[in-house]
């Protein structure tokens, strides 16, 4: 069984060693408990007693929130675990249609953007060099937005699937 749990400081040293195998740009160790001493969402989903499956870092502010990083254990993958992780945080603006979400997700990522795209997420511009992937050089960023009255902007719950 797979559950949603609020991260904590027992699994930031794991979940910054997958976001350093599997980002192109990753978060280190500090960079996630600061975003935890400042109220940022975090979120874990763990598969038995604990582990890792993957993970979800966002922030509010003001009438927005942004999905700053997201990571999914590769094994875990294609199983809704991405799917369920913004679909949580989706949830948070349930009954504050005027909140919208924001990220950025690199325009190589075909994965990532199927995902958002079917969680009702909509492309509305292009960050140019946003991501620096050292020898690779810089990548463009598409930004996207999920917000009521923009796209499919209302979430299917029921279409939120966990193997």
């Amino acid at each position: 069984m797979i559950r949603l749990l609020p991260m904590d400081r027992s699994l930031v040293d794991e979940v910054a060693a997958l976001e350093q195998e599997i980002s192109h740009s990753p978060w280190s160790v500090d960079m996630f408990l600061e975003e935890m001493r400042l109220g940022g969402w975090l979120k874990v989903m763990v598969s038995g007693e604990r582990t890792l499956a993957g993970y979800a870092v966002a922030r509010s502010l003001f009438d927005e929130w942004h999905l700053l990083t997201l990571g999914v254990v590769p094994e875990f993958r294609r199983r809704g675990v991405g799917s369920a992780l913004v679909a949580s945080l989706l949830q948070e603006r349930v009954g504050k249609p005027e909140q919208r979400v924001v990220l950025e997700v690199r325009s190589s990522n075909v994965a990532a953007r199927a995902l958002y795209q079917r969680l009702g997420f909509v492309s509305v511009g292009v960050r140019r060099g946003y991501y620096r992937l050292g020898p690779v050089g810089p990548e463009d960023a598409l930004v996207m937005i999920h917000s009521e009255g923009v796209g499919n902007g209302k979430l299917d719950m029921e279409k939120i699937f966990l193997a």
